[in-house]
């Protein structure tokens, strides 16, 4: 369990928080790029407790500006967005893709109201089929990290998003359980047999490292007599988790494909939970990747078979043989769930953990030393996610001897690893 202050701490990510404004250090995926184009709708988003509106100009560059005029406060989202500009529809005030004001046109002709104005305005990157923005201070700017999904060929990565109706750490917390995947996923009933190594040998042996960039750990379950079915996720600073592929033994099409999760703050009790789906040799089927989720959400991103009407979940395919244990349809919305179902700010005060939280419990134990770290220096080396080969950070599934360790399996780069200081 946590204290109450820890879990403050650890949940509060709002403008001037510890939590939030470490993560500000970092570039985060915001709008998924495909929802934007040239002189297009705008759109409204919700970002790190900040209400913000994204737009691309007639050129194809990306604005993240403070949803609220600086004029009198109407929303920028109800603005015209053409020649190079998101124009306010209260009183006509314009405003380029860095908030600057480039017209007044309710102002006296010579007035110089608009040169002197800006609106709040964050950088933007495009990258990985999504807009990345920055939301710290201008002089801490880290470099752009480089992604491995970044450069797959077109068609070869997906983007989504879609709203966690809790915070960004509960959430997180789900994607980092590896123990309770031959539970919540079986794919059979409790009665019936069970079809995974992850379904058969339900009490796997955890062990975790922390890193540079985070932490990654291994779930070391028995495949068979002579057989070690390893599953190791990496969990990256400061939301992100990589999930190990279904592996070698898996159908082909399913074998090499690749899931990245970012737990992106909304505010204090929703999240963002973008998925990057990637494999480099094939081509990514969009709609079934969503159905596959289970996830069915609105315009505005909230899901419509969510908590209000109890997730869809069918009682009956609980025991029907072609059924699963959970009732309900889709990996993402079983978890969405079961994280949102715990309240939305869990009271960690309440919990009783043992041997199949460890992941779990180093996670946060990562995140509040980060936290206390930055407080006390206002230093986050990590956040210069540009340094690292992200291609040596990868989540994978392997068979191996029970005379060796996995970490032979998967040895970690020297210079991966942390420092005395760090560890």
């Amino acid at each position: 369990m946590l204290s109450h202050e820890d879990n403050e701490l650890l949940c509060r990510v709002g403008p001037g928080s510890t939590m939030g404004e470490m993560m500000r250090r970092f570039w985060m995926p915001a709008v998924v790029l495909n929802e934007l184009e040239p002189d297009g709708k705008p759109i409204r988003i919700r970002l790190m407790g900040e209400d913000l509106v994204c737009f691309m100009d007639s050129n194809g560059e990306v604005g993240l500006l403070d949803e609220h005029c600086p004029h009198r406060g109407s929303s920028l989202a109800l603005g015209a967005n053409e020649d190079c500009g998101l124009r306010c529809l209260f009183h006509g005030w314009k405003f380029d893709v860095n908030g600057q004001c480039l017209d007044t046109p309710a102002e006296p002709e010579n007035s110089k109201l608009a040169k002197a104005m800006k609106v709040k305005a964050y950088p933007t990157r495009v990258a990985g089929g999504m807009v990345w923005t920055y939301m710290g201070p201008e002089e801490n700017q880290p470099e752009f990290p480089h992604f491995p999904w970044f450069d797959m060929p077109e068609g070869s990565c997906e983007a989504f998003r879609v709203i966690y109706e809790c915070n960004y750490s509960q959430a997180l917390e789900g994607a980092v359980d590896s123990s309770h995947a031959g539970v919540l996923h079986r794919s059979v009933p409790w009665s019936e047999e069970a079809r995974w190594p992850h379904e058969k040998d339900l009490r796997p042996k955890l062990e975790v490292e922390f890193t540079r960039y985070g932490l990654r750990y291994c779930a070391v379950r028995n495949a068979d007599e002579s057989t070690k079915n390893g599953r190791m996720t990496q969990v990256p600073l400061p939301f992100y988790t990589f999930i190990p592929p279904d592996g070698p033994k898996a159908p082909e099409f399913r074998r090499n494909r690749r899931l990245i999760n970012a737990f992106v703050p909304r505010d204090d009790e929703t999240t963002w939970h973008i998925q990057f789906f990637y494999d480099a040799g094939q081509t990514i089927d969009r709609q079934h990747r969503i159905e596959e989720s289970g996830v069915v959400w609105d315009e505005n991103f909230f899901k419509t078979n969510g908590k209000d009407v109890w997730y869809n979940q069918n009682r009956e395919a609980m025991k029907a043989k072609e059924g699963n244990m959970s009732g309900i349809t889709g990996v993402a919305l079983e978890d969405h769930a079961v994280s949102e179902t715990m309240g939305r700010i869990a009271d960690r005060t309440k919990e009783h953990l043992g041997r199949s939280d460890m992941a779990v419990v180093a996670f946060r134990r990562m995140m509040l030393r980060a936290a206390r770290h930055f407080a006390e220096t206002g230093e986050i080396p990590e956040a210069n996610q540009a340094k690292f080969d992200w291609n040596e950070i990868t989540a994978e599934t392997f068979f191996f001897d029970p005379d060796k360790k996995w970490q032979d399996i998967q040895p970690l780069a020297e210079h991966l690893q942390p420092s005395e200081e760090a560890a």
